[in-house]
């Protein structure tokens, strides 16, 4: 009996294949979609692995999506020498990742933590959480497979703009239809995928098409006024806020008592929004309380008119070119702010 032979119809199944995977990979190209990775568990990972190597020049930032959008990596590396770690998450309280580091007997250097009232002030566990301890619970089990994938993911996600799993796979698509939600029920923010891009070094920026269209801009401000209306109308206080602070003083003393460094940063916000923080977050009550309860250095962009000169388009993040500047106006501050000596080269545009 004749044994079938399938080369050709393997490479034929092969060029059908290569033909599709082109053609898609061509079609988003058309799109002026922007080149991003998937700021998933693994690429946190990757950077939670570099903490050990922290210093003044070379700080990590734990926070929510600001200090993600307002403090430039590159710029930062320009002035001193050394890339920040980024260990931010959006939408997201820093709490779990202060708890992590400040549990971590190994951790001995500087952190640069960015408080966004309506997510720092949180009950532990609660939704705003979820981000940072899912990260950080999966951290010690990166198994050595996961981290061969992530090495091979990454130089595909390098050069191919199909594989964005945030914004071009069918969940996104999905979800980003147009379907009104049922009386009662809220399925959460849906930002528009020009707002943002996310880089290897998991510093995430505004793209081009963006900042240049209002009516992008507009919608993500209507998007943090739906946030607000499905949010606690007033922030924590009592018994719950104490616990907070307790929490938060306890991990801030585990990494200073190493030798580490703390820093406390309030990143620009404006418009409605600034006002509706300041009426559910008065600025005595929390960010003053925080930093006298924990006896922390803090740099409050309110307190700088170097740092309070910029405009938020959507409210809420900084453009990547006032990132650039804003960078560079805070660096001599947290210098001061942290009294040790960050090797600053001369700024050097780009």
């Amino acid at each position: 009996m004749k044994t079938p032979d399938y080369r050709k119809a393997a490479w034929l199944t092969l060029i059908l294949v290569l033909a599709f995977v082109a053609g898609w990979e061509l079609y988003w190209r058309q799109q002026n979609h922007a080149l991003s990775y998937d700021d998933d568990e693994s690429l946190w990972a990757s950077k939670r692995k570099l903490v050990y190597q922290s210093s003044p020049a070379r700080p990590v930032l734990i926070g929510s999506s600001r200090i993600k959008f307002d403090l430039d990596l590159d710029t930062w590396k320009r002035l001193t020498g050394e890339k920040p770690i980024q260990l931010s998450v959006e939408g997201t309280s820093p709490r779990p990742m202060l708890t992590d580091l400040g549990n971590d007997p190994r951790f001995n250097g500087t952190v640069l933590i960015d408080v966004t009232e309506g997510l720092f002030f949180t009950p532990s566990g609660s939704f705003p959480e979820k981000g940072a301890i899912t990260r950080v619970a999966a951290y010690p089990n990166w198994s050595l497979s996961q981290q061969i994938s992530f090495q091979i993911n990454r130089v595909l996600e390098a050069n191919l703009l199909f594989l964005d799993q945030e914004k071009l796979t069918l969940n996104p698509f999905l979800n980003s239809l147009p379907i009104p939600s049922r009386p009662g029920v809220w399925g959460g923010p849906r930002f528009p995928h020009a707002f943002s891009v996310n880089l290897f070094d998991r510093q995430t920026k505004m793209t081009p098409a963006f900042v240049a269209d209002t009516a992008l801009q507009n919608r993500v401000k209507g998007i943090w006024a739906e946030i607000g209306a499905h949010s606690p109308k007033q922030g924590v206080d009592g018994p719950l806020l104490t616990g907070i602070l307790n929490s938060v003083k306890q991990s801030v003393d585990r990494i200073r008592a190493r030798g580490g460094k703390v820093l406390f940063i309030r990143t620009p916000s404006d418009g409605p929004l600034r006002e509706a923080e300041k009426r559910m977050f008065p600025r005595a009550l929390y960010w003053d309380r925080l930093l006298a309860y924990t006896r922390t250095p803090g740099i409050h962009f309110e307190d700088y008119p170097i740092l309070n000169q910029y405009q938020c388009p959507e409210w809420s993040h900084l453009t990547p070119k006032d990132a650039i500047a804003f960078t560079e106006a805070l660096l001599p501050v947290v210098q001061q702010k942290l009294e040790s000596p960050i090797n600053q080269r001369r700024p050097q545009r780009p």
